[in-house]
């Protein structure tokens, strides 16, 4: 039984990987939703790359289009809503940064830390570096 397991892992890392490695860049990214636009995780890839061009409208449409898809891999939910609260920090909404930092809070989901993060965040406001 054993060995089974360890195939069939083997098999389906490099699916998992291949979906966050083709989508790292803009023009990627595009490309994969036109095959599938419900993809939680290349819209929360853009919402990623917009964020590090510091375009926040875009960035934040694009968080929400991550909460409103397929929502796998289920860590997205909660790091879209904290990444949503970070934007809102940045451009001075703390009371809806506080809003998505305790949705995140609420998924109890802790991938990464995210819990940590929103809690901090919920004590003192993000600030870009």
């Amino acid at each position: 039984m054993k060995p089974l397991f360890v195939f069939v892992v083997l098999a389906l890392a490099p699916l998992a990987l291949s979906q966050e490695g083709d989508c790292d860049s803009l023009e990627k990214c595009q490309d994969a939703l036109k095959t599938n636009r419900a993809a939680s995780l290349i819209h929360f890839r853009l919402g990623e790359i917009f964020f590090a061009e510091k375009k926040y409208q875009p960035s934040t449409n694009e968080f929400r289009e991550a909460l409103n898809g397929d929502l796998k891999p289920k860590w997205v939910e909660v790091w879209a809503h904290v990444n949503l609260g970070k934007i809102f920090d940045i451009t001075g909404q703390r009371d809806r940064a506080l809003d998505q930092y305790r949705l995140a809070i609420g998924t109890g989901d802790n991938t990464r830390g995210a819990q940590d993060e929103a809690a901090k965040y919920t004590e003192e406001p993000y600030k870009r570096d």
